[in-house]
């Protein structure tokens, strides 16, 4: 991975970690093992993956559809479950 997107990564990641965090405050969840914890983290994820999608698709000039984000989503977390059984 280049500097330049290593450091755009890491950029990415604080920015998630402290909206997890003020997650966390506002949900007033104390318990980072807790299944509340668990989905918040992966609400904000997912909203940060939404987010890329969009600025990607602006960039390349199309259509930015929730749809078809929701749709290949979904394709690859069975291709990457699919992956994790085989192993």
């Amino acid at each position: 991975m280049s500097n330049v997107r290593k450091r755009a990564m890491e950029a990415v990641l604080e920015a998630a970690e402290q909206d997890i965090e003020e997650t966390f405050q506002e949900n007033k969840i104390t318990d980072r093992e807790s299944e509340e914890a668990d989905e918040a983290v992966f609400d904000v994820a997912i909203l940060y993956a939404y987010r890329v999608f969009v600025r990607i698709c602006e960039q390349q000039g199309i259509p930015a559809d929730v749809h078809l984000f929701a749709e290949l989503s979904a394709d690859l977390a069975e291709e990457m479950e699919a992956e994790g059984e085989q192993e």
